[in-house]
């Protein structure tokens, strides 16, 4: 697809502001969330591991480090898809390597979603069940869609979205980094637009709180570092079964 010309977009654009945090939750002994926020270069990621012991943080560490690696090098010449693309596949195969070579590894995997903000457009790849919201104009619409068993159930028409959230298990992942020999990423782009607020977050944020909650936060004014906290503390206050990691990113 051709991305149109944004001189005049960029210069609407004065700023775009990304901030982070992650947190162990109020039931959790150890995170095996991981994130990184890499504003100077537009640069967000989010990493949900699972397996068993420490094998989670390690796979999710491993996700994040190997991505933001590639991520970090020269652009000349390479779209936005294919630097993640690349990233993200890099990110598989070390994780597959790793668990092949320790016991305590085997098995383990991570959802991952990323945001690369680059020439008025915020690029996005996924796997998993980790999301990417925007905010626009009042209205939240999820960019991603949930590679989950309970997601299948719903898109294949065998429950509502209320009904399965009852009989379907939400830990039950269709995709993650890791897991199968191949995978595959799913990925867009939107154009954004002054005064968007974007929302990537982990299932223990989701979890806890409505589309219509996260929406009345994210809108609420551009204390975007006091959000993104506010957003965590509820969760947490709402004794979060899981980890919980927030990035806002904020175009002004």
């Amino acid at each position: 697809m051709e991305i149109e010309n944004l001189s005049g977009l960029e210069r609407a654009l004065s700023k775009i502001i990304i901030v982070g945090h992650t947190d162990t939750g109020k039931t959790r002994t150890s995170n095996e969330d991981c994130i990184l926020c890499l504003p100077e270069l537009g640069i967000a990621l989010l990493a949900d591991g699972m397996g068993g012991h420490s094998a989670g943080e390690v796979a999710s560490r491993t996700a994040i480090d190997t991505a933001s690696a590639i991520l970090r090098q020269t652009t000349r010449g390479i779209s936005p898809h294919e630097r993640l693309e690349t990233a993200l596949q890099a990110a598989h195969s070390v994780i597959r390597e790793k668990s092949r070579h320790s016991i305590r590894c085997r098995g383990m995997g991570t959802t991952f979603v990323a945001s690369l903000v680059e020439s008025g457009y915020l690029h996005h790849a996924h796997v998993g069940d980790s999301r990417l919201y925007l905010l626009r104009e009042g209205k939240i619409t999820a960019l991603t869609h949930d590679h989950s068993l309970l997601q299948e159930f719903i898109d294949q028409g065998f429950y509502t979205r209320e009904e399965a959230l009852e009989k379907v298990s939400r830990n039950i992942l269709t995709r993650a980094l890791g897991l199968e020999p191949h995978v595959i990423i799913d990925y867009d782009y939107i154009k954004i637009n002054k005064g968007d607020r974007f929302l990537m977050c982990s299932d223990g944020l989701y979890d806890m709180l409505s589309e219509h909650e996260i929406a009345a936060l994210l809108g609420r004014s551009h204390d975007i570092e006091g959000t993104a906290l506010d957003m965590l503390e509820l969760a947490n206050a709402r004794r979060s079964t899981d980890n919980v990691s927030v990035i806002v990113i904020a175009g002004f």
